[in-house]
């Protein structure tokens, strides 16, 4: 049997023996004790096309095992790796320094926007929305943040990703929030951040799916932009849940500055979804983001509802990339803290160099923790 195989059948097994989600302790090594967990997804994608042909397909998608040793002092380690992806996940170490401190120097999700945060087991749709497009994602750097109750400041620099020598470039980024209202069943929350990366090899690209992680044709893409020297962005975000109700939303832009005379390249995109918890649960939020939801009746599960609006703007001036509009609705239902199962369907409106392209999909995504 391989080794993804097994990890799934140990998944399936925890799932059936355990009564929540919860890292396995399984050495003590010196000062440190050492935990284990992990994250199994299959997804599957099925298209009601318009004019490109896409191919509804079924996958695999994840088989996530993360190490993490800890101590008293709350110093961190953390080894993740994906098998079935064959990539580095977070490999970082975190040091407290002084009260309200934290230093991280490893590969980590750069702290830039709040939907690509959020692990992708706690995301309240199958796939994230459409602005995601300009995201930072993991990369190798070393970030300072400090916090509070209600607030967090963070500034960090980067460089590649840890695997395959990818995602180049060095970069700078900055983000900060702040929760007027944090309480156990109602949060208000409010952020902004900042980047600035250098561009490797002087190419730039943004593109997106159509909120279809396996969907084989990208309806907006700029193709490569050349002579781009640096990748400026902005994000603010905002975020509002009150028991079983949550909304929240983003808006991203990038600037690309361009040399030999060439014009800068601006692009942009939102979102904003609401959500509601049918079984009256509510959101968990720390550090400037929400986590996974813990069931009232582990038994008998969480189930919520969301419906999303996002919108992504690639095309200035001679570049056509293209602009997409989406509307999706979604269910999750959440057993146990350890199974999840998600069912999304997505309306797409899209228009590249005057070619119009409107599909529609419906997404599904069975998840095991452990």
């Amino acid at each position: 049997m391989s080794f993804v195989r097994r990890l799934s059948v140990l998944a399936v097994a925890s799932a059936f023996s355990v009564p929540a989600h919860a890292e396995y302790q399984f050495d003590r090594i010196g000062e440190y004790d050492a935990f284990v967990d992990g994250v199994l997804q299959t997804d599957a994608n099925w298209f009601n096309d318009d004019v490109k042909p896409f191919v509804d397909n079924t996958e695999f998608r994840r088989a996530e095992i993360i190490f993490r040793l800890k101590n008293e002092k709350n110093t961190e380690f953390f080894v993740g790796y994906d098998p079935r992806a064959d990539r580095w996940l977070d490999v970082y170490g975190k040091w407290m320094i002084g009260p309200g401190g934290q230093l991280r120097v490893g590969q980590f999700k750069q702290n830039m926007n709040m939907e690509e945060l959020i692990s992708t087991k706690s995301i309240d749709f199958v796939s994230r929305a459409l602005p995601n497009a300009f995201t930072i994602g993991r990369r190798l750097g070393v970030e300072y943040m400090q916090f509070g109750t209600s607030w967090t400041a963070s500034a960090g620099v980067y460089d590649r990703e840890l695997t395959n020598d990818t995602g180049k470039g060095t970069g700078v980024v900055v983000r900060g929030t702040y929760a007027p209202i944090h309480e156990l069943e109602e949060t208000l929350h409010f952020g902004v951040a900042l980047s600035s990366q250098e561009q490797f090899k002087n190419v730039a690209r943004f593109s997106a799916r159509p909120e279809a992680d396996l969907a084989n044709f990208r309806l907006v893409d700029t193709g490569n932009i050349a002579n781009a020297d640096r990748n400026n962005q902005i994000g603010v975000e905002a975020a509002y849940s009150k028991g079983p109700w949550a909304v929240q939303g983003e808006y991203l832009r990038a600037n690309v500055t361009r040399s030999a005379g060439l014009d800068d390249y601006t692009a942009d995109g939102w979102y904003v979804y609401g959500t509601w918890f049918v079984t009256g649960e509510a959101k968990t939020y720390k550090l400037g983001k929400f986590d996974y939801p813990v069931p009232n009746d582990p038994g008998k599960g969480a189930l919520e509802l969301g419906l999303r609006y996002s919108s992504i703007d690639l095309d200035d001036g001679s570049i056509l990339g293209g602009e997409e509009q989406n509307w999706t609705i979604g269910a999750n239902w959440y057993w146990r803290s350890n199974f999840k199962v998600a069912l999304d369907y997505t309306a797409v409106t899209s228009k590249k160099a005057g070619v119009s392209d409107d599909p529609s999909l419906v997404t599904a995504r069975f998840q095991f923790m452990f």
